[in-house]
Parts: C-alpha cells; sequence; structure tokens
C-alpha cells in the first residue's frame, strides 16, 4: 500500500543526522517487544510480511511518532487482536488505558502463478499496482523499466503472507538494475540503483 511508510527517493527530508551510537537497543524493553515478535511467527501467529503490513497500516501521524521497536510493538499487538488471539479489551487494562492499533486490514494481491519466469539480461518494467494490500515494490520503481542482473530464491509472495495467506505462493526474486536517470528527473548520468524485487511485480519487455 502507499504509506507513510514508503519515503524511497521523496525528498525535503533534510540531511541525515550523524548516527554515532551502533547499540541494536536503547531501552530494557525494546529486546523483550523483538523477542516475543519472533516467538510469535515460530509459532505461526503472525509472519514477517503480516507485521510489516501491520505498521504501514498506522495513521501517519502515528507512524511518524513512534520509534523502531514502538511501530514494531503496536503492529504485533495489532495482528494479536486482528487474528483472535488475545482481545482489545484485555489489553488495554493491562496496558492502562488505549493502545495504538493499526488500521484495518483490506484485501491482499493474488501472486502471478502462471507468471513465466525472466533470466539474467531480460529488460522488464515493474507493474504500476496502486493496491491497498501489502506489496515490496517501493513507490519510486513502479511503471519503471530496468533490467534483471541476478536471480535470487524463491520467498513468500508478500501480497499474500502480508495478509496471513496459509497458501501463500513462493516465488524468486530478482535483483534489478534501474538507471538513476530514469527514476528521477534530475537522476545523475551514469549512476543506476539495484532493487530486489519480487516475479509477480515484474514484466518482460
Amino acid at each position: 500500500m502507499e504509506g507513510i511508510q514508503d519515503m524511497g527517493g521523496l525528498q525535503g527530508f533534510g540531511p541525515m543526522p550523524p548516527h554515532e551510537d551502533e547499540r541494536p537497543f536503547h531501552t530494557r524493553w525494546e529486546p523483550i517487544s523483538y523477542a516475543v515478535a519472533l516467538l510469535a511467527a515460530e509459532k505461526g501467529l503472525w509472519t514477517f510480511d503480516a507485521g510489516r503490513h501491520a505498521i504501514e497500516r498506522m495513521p501517519a501521524r502515528q507512524y511518524m511518532n513512534m520509534s523502531y521497536f514502538e511501530r514494531v510493538l503496536a503492529g504485533m499487538v495489532s495482528l494479536a487482536i486482528e487474528t483472535g488471539a488475545v482481545r482489545r479489551d484485555d489489553i488495554e487494562a493491562r496496558a492502562g488505558g488505549p493502545v495504538p492499533l493499526s488500521l484495518p486490514m483490506g484485501p491482499g494481491e493474488d501472486a502471478r502463478r502462471d507468471h513465466p519466469g525472466l533470466e539474467v539480461g531480460d529488460r522488464v518494467r515493474v507493474r504500476d499496482m496502486q493496491t491497498a494490500g501489502h506489496t515490496r515494490a517501493p513507490r519510486y520503481i513502479q511503471g519503471k523499466q530496468g533490467t534483471v542482473v541476478r536471480i535470487a530464491p524463491k520467498a513468500r509472495f508478500p501480497g499474500e503472507a502480508g495478509h496471513l495467506s496459509k497458501n501463500s505462493h513462493h516465488e524468486p526474486t530478482y535483483h534489478v538494475r534501474f538507471e538513476a536517470a530514469d527514476l528521477w528527473r534530475n537522476g545523475e548520468a551514469g549512476a543506476s540503483v539495484v532493487v530486489d524485487v519480487y516475479q509477480s511485480y515484474l514484466d518482460k519487455l
């Protein structure tokens, strides 16, 4: 879906501030939230694609005002409530008040199971999907043309896995090289960007 999380290629955010603290966690509760997320995935209560989709379904103001681990926790709580693992009133009773949740999940997108596949060197175009469901195709490459430079192992298709489909399709991803000048009007000549793109998002030219 096109949400606030899809910031690739956007301008107006200013320079990246210096970052010298390389610690993965900065408060005591952060590793606990991540451990619970890993255990929930191991038990089949959610998929990481569904977790990503829960985060991207957050209202923009809520998303921007949260830290990374706050988003992970809010997305996990949203999925736990949506799948019936817990009740919202129970969570809020334990939390001592309302908890931030994601917006409702809409329909997902089916994988293209009849896709003929691609080879290194193929010229491709990324589909312009404009879907309300989960997608791993960044907005700035949708509708753009590129060249396949590598084939990666198969993985669950996000449009199905992100919506908790039990039979989500496994398909390869392709490393696709895009010329910067084809992506942005002021893209530097000779510069390129390589993006890992799922098969169902690509059409051969």
